[in-house]
């Protein structure tokens, strides 16, 4: 387990050290950045909010790894110690959940450990919203970043 909340770790500084300029220039939507940490690359698929940069959502893996780590940015908790949030990523009757608690690392966070299963690869392809105990947070659509999606979903297959 210790690997794994390692590939999260990485997943995220990769996200959180990209050039903020960069990426306050970058459109709405998903964008995907390559990283050659001296073994397997590893893939963060980052959905960036235009003008901020701010990183709204992002999916990483290491290549040829089925082990995906999801994570999705949300406001600070009302306590320190809040219960675990029901997570939901949901589309046209797809659906995606988890309980996770909300973390702060690089900004609040909730998260879990998956694979490309047939659900979360269809909510990638076809987008979805996020709800957080039933209230729903943000949608994320799919018109951007259908490239940089198929990269990685082929690059960590569920099998």
């Amino acid at each position: 387990m210790r690997g794994l909340r390692h590939l999260g770790f990485l997943a995220i500084a990769a996200v959180a050290s990209g050039s903020a300029v960069a990426a306050e220039t970058l459109p709405e939507g998903w964008h995907l950045q390559v990283d050659d940490f001296g073994g397997a690359p590893e893939l963060i698929l980052a959905w960036y909010e235009p003008g901020t940069g701010d990183v709204k959502a992002a999916v990483s893996c290491s290549e040829g790894f089925a082990d995906v780590v999801l994570t999705i940015y949300v406001d600070a908790p009302a306590a320190v110690d809040a219960a675990p949030v029901a997570v939901v990523l949901e589309n046209e009757g797809t659906r995606f959940a988890f309980e996770s608690p909300i973390v702060d690392y690089n900004g609040f966070s909730v998260g879990t450990i998956t694979r490309f299963g047939p659900e979360l690869t269809a909510l990638l392809q076809s987008g979805f919203s996020v709800t957080l105990d039933g209230v729903e947070h943000q949608k994320f659509d799919a018109k951007s970043g259908k490239g940089e999606i198929d990269r990685i979903l082929a690059a960590c297959p569920a099998d």
